[in-house]
Parts: C-alpha cells; sequence; structure tokens
C-alpha cells in the first residue's frame, strides 16, 4: 500500500538541522527525498563528532566509512547523491533533477540560490509545479536577511531565550533545539499546503520560512507586553504566574511538577495533601485570588512534597486526576514504556555496520490506514549517485565515469 507522499519527489540541498530535519520528515511520509550533497565535502555536520562505523562508536574517525552520530540522525530514509552545482555540467544535471522533481529545498543564506543560477523564476520555467521552500535566519527579505543563524542566536533573537530562566537569573538557552526545529516543522507544514493547493490550481509555489519568524510566533501566547506593563517578570521559571499551584517541586528523591487550572482541580489538590480546611479560605476562592496568592500556595504545596518520594507524588495526585508527573532525566526517558509502546524510540543504524546501540526519537505522526514504517538508516554520504541518475536522468555509464573525473558527481 502506498504513503501518503509516495510519488513525489524531494530534491534537498540542506545542511545542519534545520532543513534536514524537514525533509526526515517528509520521507517518513512516504516522499524520495534526494540528498544532494558537494562532492567530497558532503553535509558539514558528516564530519561532527562522534563518529559511528564498524569500529563501534568514538570521536575520532577511524575509516572512510566512519559518518557522524548527527549525519546519521538526521538523514534517515533518504538517498543521497554528489553534484558540485558550481560546475555548469552540475547546473544541468540539477536542471533535469528540478524538471522530474515536485519540491526543492534548501537552507542557504539568501541569494546563493540566485547566484547559482536557480531562482525561483528560473525554477519555474523548468517546471511550474515545482515547490520550493527556502528555510533561512531571518527571511528572505528585511534589514536582517543576509545575516548568518545559528539554533543559539534564534533563540536570542526571537525572544525564546528571554522568556527562559528564573527571575533572578540570566536568559537560558531552551534545550531543544526549537531554534532549527520549530522552522523545520513550519516548512513542512508549507511544503503539505502547497502540494494540495497544487492538486487544485497546478502551480508550484515558493514558501520563505524564517526561523525568527517560526520562535517568535511560539513567544506570544502569553500576554507578554501586559505582563511588562504590570512590572512584572518575563522569565518565571517554572512557575506559571496566572495560575497556581503550577511550577515544579522537589521531593525527597527529585522532582514532581503539579498544575492546577481550575476550581475543580484545585479541590482534588487539597484532598490529596490533607487541606480541605483551605476550600473555604477566601485567598484561594477561585483561579485569580490563587493567582494574587501564589507564594502562599507555593509554600503550602513545597512544605507537603518533601516528605514523599515524586512515584509517592504522582501516583497519589492522580488518583484525584490532578495533572501530575515526575521530571524525568534523559536515561529515563530513553526507557519511557509509553514512548516504547508508540516506537518512538528507535536505534540509529549505519548504512554499512548496522546497529549502533545508541538511540533516537522515531516519527511522531500516527496513521491509522498507511502505517509509517521505522525509519531507515541515512544514506553513506553520494551513496545513490550511480543508481539515480541512471534511473531518474538515463545517463549512461560511461557518462557517469566521466562526470566523476571531473569533480561533477
Amino acid at each position: 500500500m502506498k504513503k501518503h507522499l509516495e510519488g513525489i519527489r524531494v530534491i534537498d540541498l540542506t545542511a545542519y538541522l534545520s532543513g534536514p530535519y524537514s525533509s526526515m520528515n517528509l520521507a517518513a511520509m512516504g516522499a524520495e527525498v534526494i540528498k544532494v550533497e558537494r562532492p567530497q565535502d558532503g553535509d558539514p555536520c558528516r564530519w561532527n563528532p562522534p563518529f559511528a562505523g564498524v569500529h563501534g562508536v568514538s570521536f575520532e574517525k577511524k575509516d572512510d566509512k566512519d559518518i557522524s552520530l548527527l549525519y546519521l540522525k538526521r538523514n534517515r530514509n533518504k538517498k543521497s547523491i554528489f553534484l558540485d552545482l558550481k560546475q555548469e555540467e552540475g547546473k544541468e544535471i540539477f536542471r533535469q533533477l528540478v524538471e522530474k522533481s515536485d519540491i526543492v529545498l534548501e537552507n542557504f543564506l539568501p541569494g546563493v540560490m540566485d547566484r547559482l543560477g536557480f531562482s525561483y523564476e528560473r525554477m519555474t520555467e523548468i517546471n511550474p509545479g515545482i515547490i520550493y521552500c527556502s528555510i533561512s535566519g531571518y527571511g528572505q527579505s528585511g534589514p536582517l536577511k543576509n545575516r548568518p543563524a545559528f539554533d543559539l542566536t534564534i533563540q536570542a533573537t526571537s525572544g525564546i531565550m528571554g522568556l527562559t530562566g528564573f527571575p533572578d537569573g540570566a536568559p537560558v538557552r531552551c534545550g531543544a533545539w526549537i531554534g532549527d526545529m520549530l522552522s523545520s516543522l513550519y516548512s513542512v507544514i508549507g511544503i503539505l499546503a502547497a502540494i494540495v493547493s497544487r492538486e487544485k490550481t497546478g502551480k508550484g509555489e515558493r514558501i520563505d520560512i524564517a526561523m525568527n519568524d517560526a520562535c517568535f510566533s511560539m513567544c506570544t501566547d502569553e500576554a507578554l507586553d501586559l505582563n511588562i506593563s504590570l512590572g512584572q517578570p518575563v522569565r518565571t521559571g517554572n512557575r506559571l504566574l496566572r495560575l497556581a499551584p503550577w511550577n515544579s517541586y522537589q521531593t525527597n528523591d527529585g522532582y514532581v511538577v503539579i498544575c492546577v487550572a481550575n476550581n475543580l482541580q484545585w479541590h482534588s489538590f487539597l484532598e490529596v495533601i490533607g487541606r480541605e480546611d483551605l476550600k473555604s479560605d477566601p485567598r484561594f476562592k477561585d483561579q485569580q485570588d490563587r493567582y494574587r496568592y501564589a507564594d502562599d500556595i507555593e509554600e503550602i504545596v513545597e512544605s507537603w512534597v518533601k516528605k514523599l518520594t515524586k512515584a509517592e507524588v504522582v501516583e497519589r495526585m492522580n488518583q484525584k486526576k490532578v495533572p501530575c508527573e515526575a521530571i524525568a532525566e534523559f536515561d529515563e526517558v530513553l526507557e519511557n514504556p509509553q514512548l516504547k509502546h508508540r516506537e518512538m524510540i528507535q536505534e540509529v543504524m549505519h548504512p554499512f555496520s548496522g546497529g549502533t546501540g545508541l538511540r533516537a526519537a522515531g516519527f511522531p505522526i500516527k496513521f491509522s490506514r498507511l502505517k509509517t514504517d521505522p525509519l531507515t538508516p541515512a544514506p553513506y554520504p553520494g551513496q545513490h549517485s550511480e543508481g539515480l541518475y541512471r534511473e531518474i536522468l538515463d545517463i549512461p555509464q560511461e557518462k557517469i565515469e566521466a562526470l566523476k573525473k571531473q569533480g561533477v558527481i
């Protein structure tokens, strides 16, 4: 049975994380993703330690078949070809690939593709139905468009770091690579919308994704400008100023989070901790009052949880349907039975030597009718060059050998 995006071909020019994570998600839904890499150099991430190969995992390359674990994780389910877009014969091959593909995905600085001779206008001349998606730090227009960007710089400019941390502390980077990954997910949404639109109109689309836009869009659910005008801190640690209790709390063997969002949960919470007398306390009669007396609530919660274990707190709270979970360290996350049941924990595989013994996240979208297969190993850089050039472009073997000697492929 065909996958959802089977028959869709993606030419993936991306490197690092924002682009490869986008194309990995498209590949998981059945798209044929052809990763285009510069001959010999490839995706810069392939040179980042640690490396995996026939000799195991090491922070130094031990032979030519060792591949960076970052590369192996980010490029699962893809095919890889070598192609030099700076040579005229390389440009002609790329033109032919665009003609026979559906999507071009790139994350260069704005202007790079234009200088290579492949602006969106040129792409539509080659293939009017092409969907051309660019991911960049600040977008294809605006005063900052030419600035280079990485996850940390984007978390800084978008407001995410300004929101993260404690009121009396420095701004802190969010631990997940959301500067890259949020833009990746928005690019997938845009590409899927463009595929649907093309079904109706026959025309392709130009998609412009800015990492800065994507992260800023996630900062604005709370009325932060109002908080600032009232003199309230923007960085609140694990607390949420309009709800209480809503924080992390230290038990006698670790930390838990407790979240109380309404009066029903508040009354249930009081029953769990044996403080039904507080149900009639005017300080806590509704959400607005609990917000005003949040510090008092914090003291009540902290004095109760510190006598118990994480498991005891979670069990007692969940018996009364009060949202509460233990804060898991990452070794515990990797053993989480729910994630295992959902097939979310997957061994990272090497294309030649097999299992690495290390684990990564699987594909999180679960379909009822068309199941997604476990992600296949990332390709060895350039692994599919000969086969795809013969299969898609009908380039004869003698020409392929000549292109290799010229360094085109």
